[in-house]
C-alpha cells in the first residue's frame, strides 16, 4: 500500500462570485521513504496540495490517505495529533518556521511542548537535533542572530522535533543562494536517510529537484510526470501512433480514457476515470452555484402587470 494516496483531489473556493480551482483532479501516490519534487509556476496548486497533506486544508472533492488514515475522517484532536506527530513542515518565510523571540532550542522544544513531553526530554532531543544539522554552537542564539541558511537548517529541527514520517517543504532554498541551497539539500538527504522521512517538497529549482527520486509538474491544477530525465523517449510512429516510455504506459494503460491537451509548452496526456472523467461537471455539483435567472413567462408578465394597474388604482 502506498504511504501517500490520493485519489481525485480537487480543490476549489469561491472567492466573492467566481470560483478559483486550485487542483483540478490529482491522482499521485508516494512509497515510503521516497523523495519527492514538484515543480511549477506560481499559482499551479503546489501550496495547496502541501496543505492539504499537511492536514492544514481539507479537499472539496476526492480521496486522501496518509499512511493508511484517511485526511477527510480525521477531525478535531485526531486531526491535531496528526500535524503534531505524523507531519513536519519546512516554509520559505523563516516566520511561519520560527518565532522570534524564542532562541534556537525554546523553538525546537515548542512543538514537542505541545505535545505533552517531558521537559528534560524536550531539552535533549532539541540539542541532538540541532547538533545534527551543525548548530552545536548556537543553542541560544535566536533567529535574528543565525544567517538564513541557519535559519533555515533551525526551522528543519522545529519540522524533526516530534518524530513525524512525512516532510513537506515548501521552497525551502528559496530564500537562499546557491552554496546554501546546495548545503541544505544534502543535508536534507543525510537527514531523510536517519530517520526514515517520506520527503515531498515544491520548489522552482530543478537543480534542487534532482536531489529527489521522482521529479512532478503541476501546472493548471493538473499533475504530470516529469520525463525530461528519463532516457527513453516518447516518440510517434507512421501511422501517428505514439509510443509512450515503458515507465508512463502501466499508469495510462489502467485509465478508463485519456485526455489530451495541447498547450504552448507541449502536450499533456492525463489519464481519467471512468466515474469522474469530466472534472468541470464535478466541479458544478459540489460548488455553490449562483441562482438561476427567473424565467419570465407570458402567463407572469401579464400577472405582474395587472398587479401594478390594481396598485394604482
Amino acid at each position: 500500500m502506498p504511504f501517500i494516496e490520493c485519489k481525485q483531489i480537487v480543490k476549489a473556493y469561491k472567492v466573492d462570485d467566481h470560483e478559483i480551482v486550485a487542483l483540478r483532479g490529482i491522482d499521485f501516490e508516494m512509497e515510503r521513504g521516497e523523495m519527492v519534487a514538484i515543480i511549477g509556476p506560481s499559482g499551479a496548486g503546489k501550496s495547496s496540495l502541501l496543505n492539504l497533506l499537511g492536514g492544514l486544508d481539507t479537499p472539496t472533492a476526492g480521496s486522501l490517505i496518509v499512511d493508511g488514515d484517511s485526511l477527510l475522517d480525521l477531525k478535531g484532536r485526531a486531526l491535531a495529533k496528526y500535524r503534531l506527530h505524523q507531519v513536519g513542515f519546512v516554509w520559505q518565510e523563516i516566520d511561519k518556521n520560527l518565532l522570534f523571540h524564542r532562541s534556537a532550542v525554546g523553538n525546537v522544544t515548542l512543538p514537542m511542548m505541545l505535545a505533552g513531553s517531558i521537559p528534560f526530554g524536550r531539552k535533549k532531543r532539541a540539542r541532538e537535533l540541532l547538533d545534527s544539522v551543525d548548530l552545536s554552537e548556537h543553542y541560544h542564539k535566536r533567529p535574528t542572530q543565525l544567517s538564513g541558511g541557519q535559519q533555515q537548517r533551525v526551522a528543519i529541527a522545529v519540522a524533526l522535533a516530534n518524530q513525524p514520517k512525512l516532510l513537506l517543504a515548501d521552497e525551502p532554498t528559496g530564500a537562499l543562494d546557491s552554496v546554501n541551497s546546495d548545503t541544505m539539500m544534502s543535508l536534507l538527504m543525510d537527514l531523510r536517510e536517519k530517520h526514515g522521512l517520506t520527503v515531498l517538497m515544491v520548489t522552482h529549482n530543478m537543480e534542487v529537484a534532482a536531489y529527489a527520486d521522482r521529479v512532478l509538474t503541476l501546472r493548471d491544477g493538473a499533475l504530470a510526470q516529469d520525463m525530461s530525465g528519463s532516457e527513453e523517449e516518447l516518440k510517434i510512429d507512421h501511422e501517428g501512433r505514439i509510443q509512450l516510455p515503458k515507465n508512463a504506459q502501466p499508469r495510462l494503460k489502467e485509465a478508463a480514457r485519456i485526455s489530451v491537451e495541447v498547450r504552448p509548452e507541449g502536450v499533456l496526456l492525463r489519464p481519467e476515470a471512468e466515474e469522474s472523467d469530466n472534472v468541470d461537471a464535478l466541479l458544478q455539483s459540489i460548488l455553490p452555484q449562483d441562482a438561476p435567472p427567473e424565467k419570465h413567462t407570458l402567463f407572469s408578465r401579464l400577472f405582474r402587470r395587472k398587479r401594478k394597474q390594481e396598485k394604482k388604482q
